[in-house]
């Protein structure tokens, strides 16, 4: 390196602003696996029996799960930018 600059590769000066709570994001993923631990049973009693309940259980319960915790991390980040 050529010194005690604190670049980045596109040469621009960065502003550091506050640290990102990712315990948060960290929380709430915990939750989303308890959660699915706890529901999938539910779901899988609810929807049936066959196909339909094998692709509900195991593939859109947990993409349901995971893109509401993704969109709620979102919303923290929105929540913490300066």
């Amino acid at each position: 390196m050529t010194g005690n600059q604190e670049t980045n590769l596109a040469g621009r000066e960065e502003i550091i602003g506050r640290k990102y709570p990712i315990i948060l994001e960290r929380i709430l993923f915990l939750g989303v696996v308890i959660i699915f631990i706890l529901g999938y049973q539910e779901v899988s009693d609810k929807t049936g029996e066959g196909v339909v309940s094998l692709v509900s259980t195991w593939c859109l319960f947990p993409f349901v799960l995971l893109f509401s915790a993704e969109m709620i991390g979102r919303v923290i980040q929105a929540i913490n930018r300066d």
